[in-house]
C-alpha cells in the first residue's frame, strides 16, 4: 500500500490449510509450528494466528517502510534477496496541474524454494543430525511447487488497485499506475485568478471614480465666482 507521501505499508497474509497444519501443528491442532521471530526482531507486526472452520489458520505480517529503499529492504526480509517477490519499484511525480503514482514488483513463480541450504544455521544442525540439506530442499521444493498459491495485490493512494493471482512457472511484473491532470486543483487555480481579476478591476473602477470626484471638485472651485468685496468706510 502506497500513500501520497512516498511511504506506506507491506502486508502478507500466509494462509496454512488443513494438511499443512497437521504436520507443523500439535495434536490439539495449536498454532502452526512456524517460527516467526526473526520477523518480530526486524520490527515487523506479526498477528496470531487465527483458526477457520475448515481447519485452515492464517497470520499475518506488516511493516511500514518510509522510502523505495526501505521498501526493498522489507520485500527482501520478507520474500528473500531472491525469492518470489523482488526488485520493487515506486514513482511520484508531482507538478501544478498533474501528478503520477507508480508501484510494480516482480513476481518470479518459476522455481519458489524454501531456502534451507542459504540458512547457515540450519544446514549446520541438519548436517550434525545426518540430514542432508540439498536433498532435504530438494523435497520441499518439489512439495511446495504444488501446493503454493500467491496472489499480490497493490494498492495506490487514490484508492486504485491492481491484483495479480501468480501463475506457477511464470515470471511477472505487476503494476499499477494512477494519475493524470488534477482537475481539482486546475478549478481552484482557475478560481483564484478569476477573484484575482475580478478584485482587480474593484480597484481600478474605484480609482478611475475617485481620480473623477478629485477633477469635479478642483473644476467647482475654479470656476466659483469671486465674492463681492465690501465697500471702504
Amino acid at each position: 500500500m502506497l500513500h501520497d507521501d512516498g511511504s506506506g505499508l507491506l502486508q502478507t497474509t500466509v494462509t496454512l490449510d488443513a494438511d499443512a497444519v497437521a504436520r507443523l501443528g500439535t495434536a490439539a491442532a495449536a498454532a502452526p509450528a512456524v517460527i516467526v521471530d526473526d520477523f518480530r526482531s526486524a520490527g515487523w507486526k506479526v498477528s496470531r494466528w487465527q483458526k477457520s472452520g475448515n481447519g485452515s489458520q492464517t497470520i499475518s505480517l506488516s511493516h511500514s517502510f518510509a522510502d523505495r529503499a526501505e521498501l526493498a529492504q522489507r520485500v527482501a526480509e520478507l520474500a528473500g534477496p531472491k525469492g518470489i517477490l523482488r526488485d520493487p519499484t515506486l514513482s511520484r511525480q508531482r507538478g501544478w496541474f498533474s501528478s503520477r503514482n507508480a508501484l510494480s514488483v516482480v513476481v518470479d513463480m518459476r522455481a519458489p524454494s524454501v531456502g534451507v541450504t542459504s540458512d547457515a544455521a540450519l544446514v549446520a544442525k541438519l548436517r550434525s543430525a545426518g540430514v542432508d540439506p540439498a536433498t532435504l530442499e530438494s523435497q520441499l521444493d518439489s512439495q511446495l511447487r504444488g501446493a503454493l498459491h500467491l496472489t499480490v495485490v497493490l494498492h495506490l493512494p487514490d484508492g486504485h488497485t491492481e491484483t495479480y493471482v501468480a501463475q506457477d512457472g511464470q515470471v511477472q511484473t505487476v503494476r499499477a499506475t494512477s494519475g493524470g491532470t488534477d482537475w481539482d486543483h486546475v478549478v481552484k487555480f482557475g478560481l483564484g485568478i478569476a477573484l484575482a481579476v475580478v478584485a482587480a478591476m474593484f480597484f481600478l473602477a474605484a480609482a478611475v471614480g475617485a481620480s473623477r470626484n478629485r477633477r469635479r471638485v478642483i473644476q467647482r472651485f475654479e470656476t466659483r465666482p469671486p465674492r463681492d468685496r465690501a465697500p471702504l468706510s
